[in-house]
């Protein structure tokens, strides 16, 4: 009888064991859970380009508008990077990433990023709107990195606001963007 009344404590132990490890696996309401890679053909990986980090504070809106993504394969030609949202906000991504675009490419070695910025749309913190022009038109990150067979490569363009938007005055900016590449 003994045996039987410990069996059904051990029982009841256990059975709550379960329930708390289920609900503290479970995703909080309101919780993103990322997307599983999806399955890649042979040799394939998948690079994703995503962006972070605000303007300087005498800014209260930066939008970039990007038309093209491309990267450089190590001893070949560009791959394109197809773009999700060509426009984004630098306000928007203050401690979040926004994925830019994403493209399947043969694994390997690349050597660079380049970017071909249309514009630069500023609003700054007195209300000005100023269009700033990119010296070029290009976006250029020149860090080496690896696609494996069968892994997202996520790369991440951390933009240092304070350095790279700088309002002049008289209704003027610069847009010399100095890009960290973070690579996951």
């Amino acid at each position: 009888m003994k045996m039987k009344k410990t069996a059904k404590i051990v029982i009841t132990v256990v059975t709550l064991l379960l329930l708390v490890l289920t609900a503290a696996c479970a995703p909080t309401p309101g919780e993103v859970t990322p997307a599983p890679t999806p399955t890649l053909p042979a040799g394939m990986g998948m690079i994703e380009i995503r962006v972070t980090d605000p303007p300087p504070p005498s800014v209260t809106s930066a939008n970039v508008t990007l038309t093209n993504i491309e990267v450089h394969r190590e001893g070949g030609g560009w791959e394109t990077i197809i773009i999700d949202e060509a426009t984004f906000d630098l306000l928007d991504v203050v401690g979040v990433t926004e994925v830019l675009g994403s493209a399947n490419v043969t694994a390997g070695s690349f050597t660079q990023i380049r970017m071909d910025v249309d514009s630069v749309e500023v609003i700054s913190a007195t209300g000005d709107n100023i269009t700033v022009g990119v010296p070029s038109g290009k976006l250029r990150i020149v860090r080496p990195f690896n696609v494996e067979a069968g892994v997202k490569t996520i790369l991440t363009l951390d933009f240092d606001g304070e350095r790279s938007l700088i309002i002049t005055g008289e209704g003027k900016a610069l847009f010399k963007p100095v890009v960290k590449l973070l690579i996951e």
